[in-house]
């Protein structure tokens, strides 16, 4: 069976940066919560959790690898949901319109109507000077 050298999404291999930064989203996200439900407990849980995160930061860990294996799945999803949203807003409305007008930059009008092989016979033969500047 081959090796595959693709990155699990929930990587195991987290700093004790990364859980810091995890320690400040959870706080973050506990003042966000106790804001929007005007609640103070969640004020209490939010200063513990600070204090936490700045004397022992590690205990995020597990935390931290569940935050950034979803920040993961969502960088991978989100991306191909918005190139996808580009090409339908920007690519394909474009299309149309030249369509519409009627533009044929590569010319394949004229090769649907002919029978003939569009690759032209060339008899030349290559020197020196032809391979000195070959763009």
């Amino acid at each position: 069976m081959a090796a595959t050298n693709k990155a699990p999404l929930f990587d195991t291999n987290i700093s004790k940066d990364q859980c810091k930064d995890t320690g400040m989203a959870m706080v973050l996200i506990l003042l966000l919560v106790g804001y929007f439900l005007e609640n103070t407990l969640f004020y209490h849980t939010a200063i513990f959790a600070l204090l936490i995160n700045m004397i022992i930061p590690k205990i995020y860990y597990p935390v931290a690898i569940l935050w950034f294996g979803l920040s993961n799945i969502l960088g991978a999803v989100m991306s191909k949901v918005i190139l996808t949203i580009v090409f339908f807003v920007v690519v394909v409305p474009i299309g149309f319109l030249r369509k519409i007008a009627g533009k044929d930059p590569m010319k394949l009008k004229p090769w649907k109507k002919n029978d003939q092989s569009v690759m032209k016979v060339r008899n030349h033969t290559f020197t020196a000077k032809d391979l000195e500047k070959p763009y």
